[in-house]
């Protein structure tokens, strides 16, 4: 038997709901993005300490290592206070702590290359390519969040 077309296929209500469930599921992948971006920054902050636990003890890499401890928890940190920001500006601000303190901790991960056995030479490079791409995700998130910011502003001036 042959499907026929609802008459209510091109009314206004049939294209609301589209919207409403097109709406409804954009909210739910910025939220699943969201957890995504949350979970990989806890997952980096953990294994930077599991890769610390294998480095061997000298007296540059303990400074190294306490410097990679800190940057790498903040950058999580950093992510929490900027999903829960009031504000546009307090929103870049933490965004900004989040990119710099990626780039910290790649830093610390360049400066502890040396002495360390294949399993946490792997374990190095898998983070500072972590830390690269969170810089760019953190880095694109900005620059949308103020080209948005500009778009907005622009629509009121016109």
């Amino acid at each position: 038997m042959p499907t026929t077309k609802s008459s209510t296929t091109g009314s206004p209500v049939a294209k609301a709901a589209e919207e409403q469930t097109a709406s409804y599921e954009a909210k739910t992948d910025a939220a699943a993005r969201k957890a995504d971006l949350r979970g990989r920054t806890s997952t980096f902050a953990r294994d930077a300490r599991t890769f610390i636990r294998k480095t061997p003890r000298t007296l540059a890499s303990l400074s190294d290592c306490r410097n990679l401890v800190r940057s790498s928890g903040l950058l999580g940190a950093s992510y929490i206070d900027a999903d829960e920001s009031g504000s546009r500006e307090e929103f870049l601000r933490n965004m900004g702590n989040c990119r710099r303190q990626s780039r910290q901790s790649a830093h610390w991960l360049a400066l502890l290359e040396g002495d360390l056995e294949e399993r946490s030479e792997e374990m190095r490079e898998g983070l500072l390519k972590e830390a690269g791409e969170l810089e760019r995700i953190f880095g694109a998130i900005i620059g949308k969040t103020i080209a948005n910011a500009r778009a907005k502003r622009e629509t009121r001036q016109a």
